[in-house]
């Protein structure tokens, strides 16, 4: 066993690779893949029935996020310890600064050093496949968040690379931009604060066009700015926008807290009361829209759509100790929607959103989980496969990305290699119906800490 700052001694993974393939561990139903856990061309080297081994000990998981100032990244880490803890394993983290060379050299040294499982994300699309190599050269499974490479699939790579997920791009944005345009009342001009140019995070930015649709009476600003997701560019976009715009704006939309907190603080400090929207759910922001309603002359916050990285991080372990004990995903299932809760003000009517296809939750509510200090009410036991079998509980809503969704990743035809074949596997749409439906079903009959 390794502490939290410590990592363990170096462990040879290479040597349990031998076997891997349709005779793993069958039976988990729905969860199994049926050859190699792909199906269909452009596997990662399934096959074989030789039998699942790992005789290395599963004691460590690593956890490689950008930054620790964005706190969606302190919640995650949060989220991983608990459910190590409760596996009876350790957790280990370094923050890579967006840099993908320092990122790779960190993720490396963890795993020669012993860690079993690697999660995080990668600062640009781009870097996604080299955390995928060095997970397979390592024999270690990868489970990857946000960014993701263009026209390229878990399948593409290896078993490795375990499974990727975002929260559903476009849908999350223009709910999220909803909200603030009903703080609103419906009309005005709005100001947009976006995250990191070519970032599938971003792509947000097409829900807030969907979203402007429907409101004829809302007027964009100018050009979005660009951010590094931080409280600082935010800080430095609100003052742009104020110079240029002033009293002219009626709300701002924040691709994320870390924006939307620092475009707060401008408008605090120039007396400007307009609502704002975010992304994520820091603690910080979650407790200004429990505190703060509005109707002081202060700037408030509306709504924030929180992607739960408390339970990222946790389902990051889980699933990785998973995999180290034999089990395969479906192809539906390494790559996939996360779900989230949306949290508004007060001031704003939940049945106002009844139409919207998002789970709602109340401040106080996503404050006691997510920030529960050791003691959420997650079942990390329940969400596992290898410790609860066929009964486990996702405690979350996934839906497998299909190929229709490849667009919200940034994937367009005018990207797209002229080499690329889609993997067959993803035009077996009853596959993917099923194991949508099955992982609907474990949400609806199992444990919603957020309900």
């Amino acid at each position: 066993m390794i502490d939290d700052n410590e990592l363990g001694a170096p462990v040879d993974r290479r040597r349990y690779l031998a076997g891997i393939g349709a005779g793993i561990t069958a039976g988990v139903a729905g969860c199994m893949g049926g050859d190699g856990g792909d199906g269909g061309d452009g596997g990662d080297g399934g096959g074989g029935g030789g039998e699942f081994t790992y005789d290395g000990e599963i004691d460590s998981a690593f956890v490689s996020p950008d930054n620790l100032e964005n706190d969606i990244w302190q919640v995650f880490l949060a989220g991983a310890r608990e459910a190590a803890s409760a596996l009876d394993l350790t957790v280990d983290y370094q923050a890579h600064g967006g840099q993908e060379s320092q990122q790779i050299s960190q993720l490396q040294s963890a795993t020669t050093s012993g860690s079993d499982i690697i999660t995080g994300t990668a600062y640009q699309n781009s870097g996604v496949r080299s955390i995928a190599e060095t997970a397979a050269e390592a024999g270690v499974p990868f489970i990857g968040y946000w960014t993701m490479a263009t026209w390229w699939t878990p399948m593409d790579s290896g078993p490795e690379f375990l499974q990727y997920q975002i929260p559903e791009v476009v849908r999350t944005g223009a709910a999220t931009a909803r909200v603030l345009f009903e703080a609103m009342g419906g009309s005005g001009n709005f100001v947009h604060i976006t995250g990191v140019p070519g970032h599938v995070g971003s792509h947000r930015n097409e829900g807030v066009q969907v979203a402007m649709e429907d409101y004829p009476d809302i007027e964009r600003l100018g050009d979005p700015i660009p951010s590094d997701w931080t409280r600082s560019t935010g800080r430095q976009a609100m003052s742009d926008f104020i110079s240029q715009y002033g009293d002219d704006i009626d709300g701002v939309y924040g691709q994320n807290d870390g924006v939307a907190l620092g475009a707060i603080s401008v408008l605090e400090e120039n007396d400007m009361e307009v609502p704002v929207v975010g992304y994520d759910g820091f603690q910080e922001s979650v407790e200004l829209i429990r505190d703060r309603t509005g109707g002081d002359g202060q700037p408030w916050l509306a709504g924030v759509f929180a992607a739960q990285p408390f339970w990222q991080g946790g389902w990051a372990v889980v699933r990785g100790y998973d995999w180290l004990h034999g089990w395969r995903p479906e192809v539906p299932e390494r790559m996939m929607f996360g779900g989230g809760a949306m949290i508004i003000n007060d001031a704003l009517s939940q049945d106002t959103f009844s139409d919207l296809d998002v789970s709602f939750t109340s401040p106080q509510k996503y404050l006691d989980v997510a920030f529960s200090d050791g003691s959420s009410p997650y079942d990390w036991e329940a969400m596992s496969i290898e410790e609860s079998g066929d009964s486990w509980d996702p405690q979350n809503l996934l839906s497998p990305i299909r190929q229709e969704d490849f667009s919200q990743l940034l994937w367009t035809e005018e990207n797209r290699p002229s080499n690329y074949e889609v993997p067959d596997a993803y035009a077996d749409t009853e596959l993917f119906d099923e194991i949508e439906q099955d992982y609907r079903d474990r949400f609806e009959n199992g444990n919603d800490p957020y309900a």
